[in-house]
């Protein structure tokens, strides 16, 4: 049977899953907002030493590659349009994009995830006046930039996840000095909190944990944040960059309204807001399936995404061979 499957989302997920679909014999078409292929890896700068087979390839690379990839095996894609509804009828989905009106037997979620920049911090007094300040920056695939004009100022990074320590760590020999604050506690890899640890030690790294966030003033080009500390006293710092790493949420709101809107039912969620799965990429809705950050992997990354995108393919011709 030659089943037409939509995918929602771009990134590596998302155009495995299209790649193991074609050789399943299948028609996959993949729908991706952005108007390039690659997900949150077009927008790293960073070298990505993660991924086997890679060497010495940035995240944008990487992008560049699997996009190459999609081209020269002919897969059809729709990008810079967005899905705008989708209804069901009987065993298929009528799904409407912006340009597009596609029938297909089924549907794979691979919308990924999103930076939380400036909308987790909103609240904060001052908070405004760091979206016009150059030394103020939101994406983790932009340290490497950051990295470049530093030249020796201090820095602060908020966030204890992995990537506000690897922040850290990447700017070890650019800054000055370095602040880490954490609004609970260090969380992460092993070899992260270890280096945090010994470059506090060599007074490299000052961590303040747990801190709420007071108030932001910047001073001409330097940055004041005023936190409340462990001792529930109010502290102050003046740095001259500052680096948000609040981690992720999932891009889940557009999908979850259009299911429901079109009357196909109600998207499984977790209590993080990350779609549940079975762990082979079926979700709680008959012929929708899921696949990468949006299904909350425990470790998110181009692996893990590549992996998943090829078990959701897997998932959906495993259930079509049930069915016939």
């Amino acid at each position: 049977m030659n089943a037409t499957i939509v995918i929602l989302g771009g990134g590596p997920a998302g155009l495995s899953c299209a790649l193991w679909l074609k050789h399943l014999g299948f028609s996959p078409i993949i729908v991706e907002k952005q108007t390039r292929l690659g997900g949150l890896q077009r927008l790293s700068f960073f070298y990505n030493s993660w991924y086997l087979g890679l060497m010495g390839k940035t995240g944008i690379e990487i992008a560049d590659q699997l996009e190459q990839h999609i081209t020269l095996e002919d897969i059809p894609t729709i990008c810079g349009d967005r899905l705008q509804t989708i209804i069901q009828h009987g065993d298929r989905f009528q799904i409407f994009t912006d340009t597009q009106e596609i029938i297909a037997h089924s549907l794979v979620i691979a919308t990924g995830q999103r930076v939380k920049g400036y909308d987790a911090i909103a609240d904060v007094e001052g908070s405004r006046q760091l979206l016009s300040s150059e030394n103020v920056c939101f994406d983790p695939g932009k340290t490497p930039l950051l990295s470049s004009q530093i030249d020796g100022g201090v820095v602060a990074v908020i966030g204890g996840g992995d990537n506000g320590m690897g922040t850290v760590r990447y700017l070890e020999n650019a800054a000055q000095h370095i602040h880490l604050l954490v609004r609970s506690e260090l969380r992460g890899f092993a070899v992260n909190k270890q280096k945090m640890l010994e470059m506090e030690t060599e007074k490299q790294l000052k961590i303040h944990q747990p801190v709420t966030l007071r108030k932001f003033e910047k001073r001409g080009d330097r940055i004041q944040i005023v936190f409340q500390d462990e001792n529930s006293r109010d502290a102050e710092l003046l740095c001259d960059y500052l680096c948000f790493r609040l981690g992720f949420t999932p891009n889940v709101e557009d999908i979850v309204r259009q299911l429901e809107a079109g009357g196909i039912g109600s998207l499984k969620l977790l209590p993080s807001g990350y779609i549940a799965t079975d762990g082979f990429g079926r979700t709680s809705i008959e012929n929708i399936y899921v696949a990468g950050d949006v299904a909350n992997p425990r470790d998110p990354c181009v692996a893990t995404a590549v992996a998943q995108g090829t078990m959701a393919a897997r998932s959906f011709e495993e259930d079509l061979q049930h069915r016939s």
